[in-house]
């Protein structure tokens, strides 16, 4: 059997190349997304920078860790790193402590941070001038001041002036750790209480975290996991991984179509040879197993080939991605052991797809009886199969189904992309199952003003189409997919980004001016203090969070959820300048003690809720205004301590000229390079976060649609080269009947035009099904 097919795959290799090369082409998509998906999935691939002259590194657990309602240990990632408790800390006599907080020079690096001296040991930093801080008024820099220069500092929520000791550098190669200030460790303890990270003194201490709950131990490589910058870089991988999960979703949904639909159509073309085999004797078992025989064989030499393709295409989307900041700088994917799993599950799908495609395509022609094989030999039964039209409306319905139920009762949900890509693909899905039933009313249709004395082509097309639906079917199905879920996804995201911009406009609504940070650090409590302070002008500092709770329950029957997700929320020192509608309660009672809701948490005035801050403290707050949700606004409204580490993320400020003329100055002369922040329109301000954001969700859709879209186009390139290959002997009648060249040409173009055309229709319409709901909810 095996010697027969390797026969018969030499005998017709060009009628495969183009069932071939979609798998190929499938697969490389399939292993390049998985490898990428895998790097950011994984611990980090890198060097530790910031603690790599330490052997180990204590820190408090970064997640919150319980069980569910089914008893399955979870971990959920806090926003930000926990500070070390009091017990930790005496269960380490004489090890180095390591506190981190916002330490800036006026002029200097907005990322500058500082630590007590003891921690410059750590990378290690080296004097390269100068002494070591011994007094609480001295410091060392690596960026801005010079020795025996007095500075303004701003560290943590205070300022003071300090003397410049001495300067230092970190180790050659790795001068990208940080900006740092370093004060004298009782400076650094008096500025910032809460440890971040020790260091223990010898091996046998470390191994005393064991019996330590909520403390974890790095050593080796995850020391890399407490560098600066770990916990964002953590958060825009689990933001990547959400993201590539549904790029994987989407590219690898069209690429599988699209290969089956070419096997398909491959195999369609063979129902001569097929039925000539029925004839003989063979049984459809027979008929059955020598296809498949030949479906693994190109399964797998496709899948191979594809994954050969991927290992190269991973690391080129991995430099993509960081190069457009949708990850990390250092963000790669390693060639190593690791890349066998991706390559391995890539690989079993293309054999998978390849033979479930050409099995299933096969056994329609197996079943033809031997006395009737030759005369069915050129002509499929019309409409499609059973199977096929139940599971089209089967995903049709249920996406029908479930798009009501998202506008109806959920309407948050269409908020997330996954939802999106998930209803689009269930609707575009079953319309192109659909298509041989849809597609000839439609091109009969498109055809009735070229059967009214405008030639033959149009007649032509309209019965080549009712005589084989399903073929027409599989030859525009990558059209359809790709237009479709590309017409689905960018539809819905603009919808959803303009419901989020909106929600945008009214938080900052009251405001006539937004003071932002020139960093990253926020901004300092001094010059908040100075904004408030100007007569006249109202001002609302807000600051960016984000908490665990567990989700608000729809109905009262609804089970409590398995673990805690983040909600977005913010802390505000005053709701004077914040636009919110209220319904229940208000605002002016909001403190440390207390939170606002909105509506889709189903509470009331009075009731409290239990969640976990930022920094993973447990809280236990009383609620005492409800407000109306807003697209892409905050869910949680926190009193003005409940922020984390950081400062104020803006300031909203609302006056008169005068007062907002005094605001500017009160920010520095003229805004000067280096100032603590910048003052800018409130409505200036809401059209430039929306158009970084318009921005980033410009280039995701760039590597969902593009991928896609050019998959799609070969995959239709391949399907109709492969559908023309097997009309030769229509061609060549209809040359013999006295058609010229030029008139054969302009049929199979006309056509494959009304076929294009039809299944562009088909997929707008499935595609406008989804922005409808979408449209509704938003």
């Amino acid at each position: 059997m095996l010697s027969v097919a390797a026969a018969g795959l030499r005998a017709r290799w060009t009628s495969l190349a183009g069932p071939l090369a979609a798998l190929t082409l499938g697969v490389a998509v399939i292993a390049t997304m998985a490898l990428v998906l895998g790097a950011a999935s994984d611990d980090p691939h890198r060097l530790p920078r910031r603690f790599a002259a330490a052997p180990a590194v204590v820190q408090a657990d970064p997640n919150l860790r319980l069980r569910d309602r089914y008893g399955t240990p979870t971990a959920v990632p806090f926003a930000e790193q926990p500070a070390l408790p009091a017990a930790v800390l005496a269960a380490f006599p004489g090890a180095a402590l390591d506190r981190t907080f916002p330490a800036r020079l006026p002029g200097g690096p907005s990322d500058q941070v500082g630590h007590g001296w003891s921690s410059a040991a750590f990378a290690p930093y080296t004097l390269t001038s100068g002494r070591a801080p011994a007094r609480p008024g001295e410091i060392v820099t690596t960026a801005g001041g010079r020795p025996g220069q007095r500075v303004l500092v701003h560290a943590a929520d205070r300022d003071g002036f300090y003397t410049v000791v001495g300067t230092a550098r970190a180790p050659a190669g790795a001068a990208e750790v940080e900006h740092a200030v370093f004060f004298s460790d009782a400076e650094a303890a008096r500025l910032s209480p809460p440890v971040d990270a020790l260091v223990p003194a010898g091996h046998a201490a470390a191994r005393r975290t064991a019996g330590l709950p909520g403390v974890r131990l790095l050593t080796g490589r995850d020391r890399a996991l407490a560098d600066p910058g770990a916990l964002r870089d953590r958060a825009d991988l689990a933001s990547l991984t959400s993201f590539l999960g549904i790029a994987a979703l989407l590219s690898t949904s069209v690429s599988l179509y699209v290969t089956a639909s070419a096997f398909g159509l491959s195999v369609a073309r063979r129902r001569r040879e097929l039925a000539l085999l029925r004839t003989l004797g063979a049984t459809p078992l027979q008929v059955v197993r020598s296809v498949g025989v030949e479906a693994v064989l190109i399964g797998v030499a496709g899948s191979a080939a594809g994954c050969v393709l991927g290992l190269g295409g991973g690391p080129l989307l991995a430099r993509w991605l960081a190069r457009h900041a949708m990850a990390p700088s250092w963000f790669t994917v390693p060639r190593t052991t690791a890349c066998a799993v991706p390559l391995t599950l890539a690989f079993a799908a293309g054999v998978a797809v390849a033979v479930l495609a050409v099995v299933a395509a096969s056994v329609r022609a197996a079943t033809i009886r031997p006395a009737e094989a030759l005369r069915a030999a050129d002509a499929e039964r019309r409409g499609s199969g059973l199977p096929r039209r139940l599971l089209g409306l089967a995903a049709l319905g249920f996406g029908a189904v479930l798009l009501l139920a998202v506008v109806t009762a959920a309407p948050d949900a269409v908020l997330d992309p996954k939802t999106d890509v998930e209803l689009a693909l269930l609707i575009v899905g079953g319309a192109v199952l659909l298509a041989p039933v849809l597609l000839p009313p439609l091109i009969r249709a498109l055809t009735w003003p070229l059967t009214r004395g405008a030639g033959p082509g149009g007649l032509l097309a309209r019965e080549r189409v009712a005589a084989g639906s399903r073929q027409a079917a599989a030859t525009v199905a990558p059209v359809m997919i790709t237009l479709g879920l590309g017409l689905a996804v960018l539809g819905t995201t603009g919808t959803v980004q303009a419901a989020e911009d909106r929600g945008l406009h009214h938080q900052a609504a009251p405001a006539d001016l937004v003071v932002l940070p020139s960093g990253a650090a926020g901004l300092p409590a001094s010059l908040v203090a100075r904004v408030r302070a100007v007569p006249g002008a109202a001002a609302t500092a807000v600051t960016d969070t984000s908490v665990l709770a567990r989700e608000p329950a729809l109905t009262p029957f609804h089970l409590e959820a398995p673990a805690p997700v983040p909600f977005p929320a913010i802390a505000v020192d005053s709701p004077a300048v914040l636009g919110l509608r209220v319904r229940q309660g208000s605002l002016d009672g909001l403190n440390d003690a207390t939170v606002a809701l909105d509506r889709s948490w189903h509470k009331r005035v009075g009731q409290t809720v239990r969640l976990w801050l930022a920094d993973g403290t447990p809280a236990t707050l009383r609620i005492t205004a409800v407000f109306d949700a807003e697209p892409g606004g905050p869910r949680l409204v926190l009193g003005p301590h409940r922020g984390g580490g950081a400062g104020p993320t803006r300031v909203y400020v609302r006056g008169d000229s005068t007062s907002l003329t005094a605001v500017k100055a009160a920010l520095g002369p003229d805004h000067q390079a280096g100032a603590e922040a910048t003052a800018v329109p409130a409505a200036r301000w809401a059209g430039g976060v929306t158009d970084r954001q318009a921005d980033q969700t410009r280039v995701g859709l760039l590597v969902m649609i593009g991928i896609a879209a050019a998959y799609g186009a070969i995959g239709a390139v391949t399907t109709a080269a492969t559908a023309i290959s097997g009309r030769r002997g229509e061609l060549a009648l209809l040359r013999r009947i006295g058609t010229t060249r030029r008139q054969a040409f302009a049929f199979v173009c006309q056509e494959y035009a009304l076929l294009v055309a039809a299944g562009a229709l088909t997929a707008a319409g499935a595609a406008g099904i989804v922005l409808a709901g979408v449209s509704l909810a938003a």
